[in-house]
C-alpha cells in the first residue's frame, strides 16, 4: 500500500506531457543558461551521461555537445510523448532514448560517468531509491548534479511550493546511498544546484 501511495504521489508531481512546448521556451535558456550550468559536471568527450527526466531534450542537446559523437548521452523519460518530442527534433546518433520510470533507471552496472537531473528530484518516491540506482549506474568517481525548485523561489514558475524539496533532503538522500557532496557557489533566486561524486572506493 504505501508503495502505491508513493507512486500516486510521484505522478502528481510529474511534469504534464501535454505542456512539453514551455519546456523548450527560449526565455528558458536564457534563465538557465545551460551551457554554464552542464558544467559542473567537468564533462570529457566519449564520456557517457544520462539525462533523467530529459523530456524533449533542453539538457539533453547540450549534454550531446559536451560528450560529442564518440560519447553516449541516455536520454531517460517515462513519457512516449516526451521522448517522441525529443526525437522530432533530431538529435544526433549519440543520443539514445530509453524509456524508463525513476527511480528505476534500466542500465547496466557502473555504465555511466555522469548524471543530470533538473527539475526531477521533487516528482521521484522514494528519492533514496532513485539514489541509490544512481549510485549502481555510475562507475567509481561518476559526477551527479541536480537542479531543482527552491521551496522559498521569488518567482511562481515551477511546481506548487508544497511539492518542492528543501535541498538538505536531496544532499541527505545522496549521502545515504554513499556520495560525497562537492561545493557548489551557483546560486539562483528560484533553484538550488547540488553537485555529488561516487567515490572511487568504498569505503
Amino acid at each position: 500500500m504505501a508503495r502505491r501511495e508513493a507512486a500516486m504521489a510521484a505522478h502528481e508531481r510529474r511534469f504534464d506531457p501535454h505542456k512539453r512546448a514551455l519546456l523548450l521556451d527560449p526565455a528558458r535558456w536564457a534563465k538557465w543558461d545551460p551551457p554554464r550550468l552542464l558544467a559542473v559536471l567537468h564533462l570529457q568527450p566519449g564520456e557517457t551521461v544520462v539525462d533523467l527526466g530529459c523530456g524533449p531534450g533542453f539538457w539533453t542537446f547540450p549534454l550531446a555537445e559536451l560528450v560529442g559523437p564518440d560519447g553516449i548521452v541516455w536520454a531517460l523519460d517515462v513519457s512516449p510523448e516526451m521522448l517522441e518530442a525529443l526525437l522530432d527534433r533530431q538529435p544526433p546518433p549519440w543520443v539514445r532514448p530509453l524509456r524508463s520510470e525513476l527511480p528505476r533507471i534500466e542500465l547496466p552496472d557502473a555504465s555511466v560517468d555522469a548524471a543530470w537531473g533538473a527539475f526531477i528530484a521533487h516528482e521521484v518516491e522514494p528519492l533514496d531509491a532513485l539514489m541509490r540506482e544512481l549510485h549502481r549506474v555510475l562507475r567509481p568517481g561518476g559526477r551527479v548534479g541536480f537542479l531543482d525548485w527552491r521551496p522559498d523561489a521569488v518567482h511562481e514558475e515551477g511546481p506548487p511550493r508544497d511539492h518542492r524539496l528543501p535541498p538538505g533532503i536531496v544532499r541527505q538522500a545522496l549521502e545515504a546511498a554513499g556520495f560525497h557532496i562537492l561545493p557548489t557557489d551557483w546560486q539562483h533566486e528560484d533553484a538550488y544546484l547540488i553537485r555529488a561524486l561516487r567515490p572511487l572506493h568504498a569505503p
